[in-house]
């Protein structure tokens, strides 16, 4: 293939990435987003016992940064976005006692069945959004498993917080954790936004945003936003927004590894 045609359809793929991710945004509300993301994470059988990735067991980042300080050596964990247990067995085999929840169906009757054995640790089919209402309102799912508890560290699920979309869902959150867990470290990872969106095809997003409006859409892409097959509606995070996150909530980062082998990391700590 020649350079000229290899430009060509490089720039034909790019264009359609950002329609589509314009229009599906567009079109898709938060509740139909939370449809779709359920569906698609419900057919994912990699991540459930037996799958290709749950058998992959902790990742090198993952081990790495549980087994050192200040991440506690032992006591109580509250996972977050445990999809089908991959994380949770780790933690289990490790003696830690954990609380865990998922927000699909399918994914947390595998987490379930994957630590049956283990009587001190639960899993609870429960989203992020229920977490922030057990902190703040002291019901839902999740109040009688994390209210009037203690817990020693806190871990949002692999790349879980790509499912966080907006700035006030993503302070909430934080918050919400240090409420329930006000000492804890907290260890989380995401896809991370590395560069603007300032490209010569990126200036025809207003434009599709303005007809999407003008037809009547109930919703509209920010920076960031992406929809990709194989995950869903997600959210790619960028330092800065980390950053706002985390010190809107009370926490300091204590480290952030933007360049980690899979996925970029970072540990906070209550201030």
């Amino acid at each position: 293939m020649s350079f000229a045609a290899e430009r060509a359809l490089s720039a034909a793929t790019r264009l359609h990435t950002i329609f589509w991710d314009e229009v599906l945004w567009a079109w898709f509300g938060p509740q139909r987003r939370e449809a779709v993301n359920q569906i698609i994470c419900g057919r994912a059988g990699t991540y459930l016992p037996g799958g290709a990735t749950f058998e992959r067991g902790l990742f090198d980042w993952e081990r790495r940064a549980i087994t050192e300080p200040p991440f506690p050596p032992a006591g109580r964990i509250l996972l977050g976005g445990a999809g089908g247990g991959r994380e949770l067995v780790q933690l289990c085999r490790m003696g830690f006692d954990v609380v865990a929840f998922e927000p699909s169906g399918q994914l947390c009757e595998g987490a379930r069945r994957a630590v049956s054995s283990s009587p001190n640790s639960a899993v609870v089919r429960a989203s992020y959004r229920d977490l922030v209402t057990a902190a703040q309102e002291h019901t839902g799912p999740l109040a009688a498993h994390v209210l009037d508890a203690s817990f020693d560290a806190v871990l949002f699920g692999w790349t879980s917080f790509d499912y966080v979309f907006t700035e006030l869902d993503r302070q909430d959150l934080l918050c919400a954790t240090r409420m329930i867990a006000p000492k804890a470290p907290l260890l989380l990872s995401f896809s991370m936004l590395r560069d603007a969106e300032n490209g010569r095809l990126d200036r025809l997003r207003p434009g599709i945003r303005r007809v999407c409006a003008l037809l009547g859409s109930p919703s509209a892409r920010h920076p960031g936003d992406v929809f990709w097959p194989w995950v869903g509606f997600i959210h790619l995070t960028s330092q800065g927004e980390l950053e706002a996150a985390a010190a809107g909530s009370g926490y300091r980062i204590l480290y952030f590894r933007p360049f980690s082998a899979l996925y970029p990391h970072a540990l906070l700590m209550p201030q």
